[in-house]
């Protein structure tokens, strides 16, 4: 099955490039992304001044573009939301089969984020934050409408929901510390919990 291609949020440009020189547009994206690595490898308890440090940054920098952990993490996750977003408009768009458009999805996702603990981790954290709550709320309507619309080909469990498609990707990346393909075998068995099952024939 062909996987669609789902943008990376953290690949950033000309990163060898002086501090000094950036626009505040590259400084935001800089600390954006540098946090992102920083916390990915050693957690979310790392301070501000090493994500500073590592950014090329000094720290008043980076409080002038983050003024707190809370709203820098706020904004990690928007950032990850964002790129569920776009992957589950990009479903909905796609001509054929809505079954084959939302489990293209899935795999694609979580072709990207199945090694990222971070969304689930700092998610709880920030979920009452104004800009994450918006991202929540237009990746549940998205996600939705193409769960509406596979529910009315008949492809997937009628009682299948958004939460539940939050689950398959929490329980997915959950299997990390299994293997290195063990959440490629996770998503098969979830992805077959979601689709709609054919009566069983009564015997006579």
């Amino acid at each position: 099955m062909p996987i669609p291609v789902v943008s990376d949020p953290w690949s950033e440009t000309e990163p060898d490039r002086a501090w000094s020189t950036l626009s505040a547009e590259e400084k935001h994206e800089r600390i954006l992304c540098t946090a992102y690595r920083l916390f990915s490898e050693q957690g979310l308890d790392a301070p501000m001044p090493a994500v500073a440090a590592r950014a090329g940054a000094g720290v008043g920098s980076l409080y002038r573009q983050f003024p707190s952990k809370h709203e820098l993490l706020a904004a990690i996750v928007q950032r990850r939301l964002e790129q569920i977003h776009e992957a589950a408009v990009a479903a909905n768009l796609r001509p054929g089969s809505r079954w084959r458009a939302l489990t293209e999805m899935l795999w694609a996702i979580m072709g990207r984020q199945h090694g990222d603990a971070i969304l689930g981790q700092a998610w709880p954290l920030v979920a009452d934050h104004a800009d994450v709550m918006l991202a929540t709320d237009r990746v549940q309507r998205a996600v939705e409408q193409l769960l509406a619309a596979a529910r009315a080909e008949g492809s997937i469990r009628p009682d299948a929901t958004a939460d539940d498609i939050r689950l398959v990707f929490t329980a997915t990346r959950s299997t990390s510390h299994i293997g290195t393909d063990a959440w490629k075998r996770m998503l098969e068995l979830l992805i077959d919990g979601l689709r709609r099952q054919a009566p069983e024939r009564e015997c006579r």
